[in-house]
């Protein structure tokens, strides 16, 4: 009987060894094991970094509605960029994107 003990603790030390190897195995790699929740982690870094890129950007947007609505000076330049309108008595001069002249070589008023 003597010699039932060293094996028992042998195979009790292997048990738990064996069960220890499992536990960290798993805690490592398993579905809510550390990896996943570096993973996770750094997902929810990169959403929160577009939150505040979005917010950022829907800040400028709301500015830039607020001045369109408001802003006269604004609304003159987008009339006169965009759209080309000019005031009463102006002459609104164009000249053609690859630097070409008419074929009378005058410049015509719009």
């Amino acid at each position: 009987m003597l010699k039932r003990t060293p094996y028992l603790k042998q195979l009790v030390l292997i048990i738990v060894s064996f069960l220890s190897l499992l536990l960290f195995t798993h805690a490592l790699f398993g579905k809510l094991g550390y990896l996943e929740l570096k993973k996770a982690q750094d997902q929810n870094e990169d959403l929160t970094r577009k939150i505040e890129k979005l917010k950022a950007e829907n800040k400028s947007i709301m500015t830039e509605i607020k001045s369109l609505k408001t802003d006269s000076k604004t609304i003159e330049k987008i009339a006169r960029e965009e759209l080309g309108l000019v005031r009463p008595g102006e002459i609104k001069i164009t000249t053609s994107q690859s630097g070409e002249r008419s074929s009378t070589g005058e410049v015509s008023p719009q």
